[in-house]
């Protein structure tokens, strides 16, 4: 374990016994402790957003099922959901979240859905969704396959926000191995991957990207590099295994290219 490592176990934010993990489940320590890192530096910036407490958030509008409007949902103070799924893929389901952060997502929705299941490398940020979220949802680290074996073929959704954007096909084809075993048969996927169109973004989508990354590409030193998919490379990324791309969408105001992908019979 790295210093920074040590020292986050030593603030009592990494909790529970230790579990077996496979070596080759989990991503490489130099890229846990890059996103320790990234995390806080989010967390100088923006702590007052990161560090709010689910009950902070009291608004339960009704979910639309348009995947668009969920957009623009918000469940009260800085609570805008910024989610692409329709409101029948959480509201009452099992949803599993791959690059949760500190649950700034999961604190919002976790009370719409019946369980709600976090993953992310960063102990860090794992360590903060714990302190922050209602009690119905969960957080493990990419590496506690036991754990993660236990829910195999429970989980209905899974959803992304802010985690695609900055995935190269090597992380993204390992991403989706390790939740393929956790997703029922007709589960569906609604995926964020970064589509450059900076004439139309508009608000909080205005990102300044300073380089374009092809997901052919290495990972950059700087964890939130952004990695833009083509159509073809979203079917490249995909290619088999066992899931079906059901649609994908060009949306120029947001700077994304929206995916919704649904687990075959393996």
């Amino acid at each position: 374990m790295s210093a920074l490592g040590a020292s986050i176990r030593q603030l009592g934010l990494i909790k529970g016994k230790k579990t077996r993990t496979r070596k080759d489940a989990l991503p490489p320590e130099t890229e846990v402790e890059r996103w320790d890192r990234e995390w806080l530096t989010y967390l100088a910036r923006e702590y007052p957003q990161q560090l709010a407490h689910h009950s902070a958030y009291p608004d339960r509008p009704e979910l639309p099922e348009e995947p668009l409007d969920m957009l623009e949902v918000c469940v009260g103070n800085w609570g805008v959901l910024m989610l692409y799924a329709p409101g029948s893929a959480i509201c009452n389901k099992r949803v599993m979240e791959f690059g949760c952060g500190c649950g700034n997502l999961g604190k919002l929705i976790a009370h719409y859905a019946s369980d709600y299941l976090g993953v992310d490398c960063s102990p860090l940020a794992l360590g903060i969704a714990r302190l922050v979220s209602p009690p119905n949802a969960r957080y493990l680290q990419v590496g506690q396959t036991d754990e993660l074996a236990s829910l195999a073929g429970t989980v209905d959704t899974l959803i992304s926000r802010f985690f695609w954007i900055h995935q190269n096909f090597r992380t993204g084809r390992r991403v989706l191995k390790i939740v393929e075993p956790l997703l029922k048969p007709g589960a569906r996927l609604y995926l964020d991957f970064f589509w450059s169109n900076p004439k139309e973004a508009v608000g909080f989508w205005r990102t300044e990207v300073d380089r374009i990354r092809s997901p052919h590409g290495s990972l950059d030193a700087e964890p939130s590099a952004m990695f833009q998919y083509s159509a073809k490379d979203v079917e490249e990324l995909f290619r088999g295994m066992p899931f079906r791309i059901l649609q994908q969408q060009e949306h120029g105001p947001t700077q994304r290219r929206f995916v919704i992908a649904e687990k075959t019979c393996s």
